[in-house]
């Protein structure tokens, strides 16, 4: 009898282990719901370029991905927790390292800022000079331009779900608020509704208030997720900023995350990632 019994225990600890051994590779990929033109649509599609680029990586180890939508501030909550794995792209920030990894994703952020005011400011040159006519920065909840804000000292508030319609919307209504917007994005907002400018809407348009924003990409990696395992870093110059570059820790590799990073670098290098974005991003609508 104790033969049987300990030969049913075997079985079942060789049932768990063969269960666990052949537990599917899933990864989580989390983004802002209203979503960001040619990157991601928004929600509920997810059809866009970082969609066909993270399930390329997934699908090359082995793993099936699931994309998360919900509003910006709460997405970088759950990364934080550890709850997600990944973030598509985003530039590195300091205070963000805390719970994110930054790996290159081959992808850069050039982008060109116009501001939008209501109509009566008719000359705004900088930034610094929004308290003098009263206005307020809004922008989208979670947002790294709250740091921006603050660094130039002018009253701010971020708003869940902000768009650029919903902010343009806004101003039109007489609110006293300062909304930057992408030059591209400005364009097709006027080309959408059939307008030259938004001085019907009694909306100023500033081209020399903003500086324009230029630098590399990088996946986020959420360092609390189970996926993710790191150690201490070498080659980390304490006498230098904290960068993408040059971080206390790095990827281990023996974890999941380590073998992401290797084949986004492998994506990177073979050409597919500027593929992607010259169909996506350059040629809008074209699909690979």
């Amino acid at each position: 009898m104790m033969f049987y019994a300990q030969l049913i225990c075997i079985c079942l600890c060789l049932f768990s282990t063969f269960v666990q051994a052949a537990e599917p590779c899933q990864l989580s990929l989390v983004y802002k719901d209203n979503g960001k033109t040619g990157y991601m649509a928004a929600a509920p599609s997810n059809e866009g370029l970082y969609k066909t680029l993270y399930q390329e990586v997934a699908s090359s180890l082995g793993c099936t991905l699931f994309i998360e939508r919900y509003p910006k501030k709460r997405t970088h909550m759950l990364l934080k927790a550890g709850e997600v794995d990944l973030y598509p792209s985003t530039g590195f920030d300091r205070k963000r390292s805390e719970y994110l990894y930054y790996i290159p994703n081959g992808l850069f952020r050039h982008e060109f800022y116009l501001g939008l005011t209501p109509n009566s400011v008719k000359n705004l040159t900088s930034i610094s000079e929004l308290n003098q006519h009263g206005l307020t920065w809004i922008f989208e909840g979670g947002s790294t331009i709250g740091q921006t804000a603050e660094a130039y000292q002018v009253l701010n508030q971020a708003i869940t779900n902000l768009t650029d319609d919903r902010a343009i919307t806004m101003l039109s209504k007489g609110r006293h608020i300062f909304y930057r917007i992408i030059r591209e994005d400005y364009s097709k907002y006027l080309k959408n509704y059939g307008l030259k400018d938004l001085k019907s809407l009694n909306i100023s348009t500033h081209k020399t208030c903003c500086k324009t924003k230029s630098h590399k990409l990088y996946t986020g990696i959420a360092r609390n997720s189970d996926k993710y395992v790191e150690e201490i870093n070498p080659d980390y110059n304490k006498n230098s900023d904290i960068s993408a570059r040059n971080f206390p820790y790095r990827l281990s590799k023996d974890t999941l995350m380590y073998q992401v990073a290797k084949q986004i670098q492998q994506l990177i290098m073979s050409g597919r990632v500027d593929q992607l974005y010259q169909e996506y991003i350059v040629v809008p609508g074209h699909t690979p």
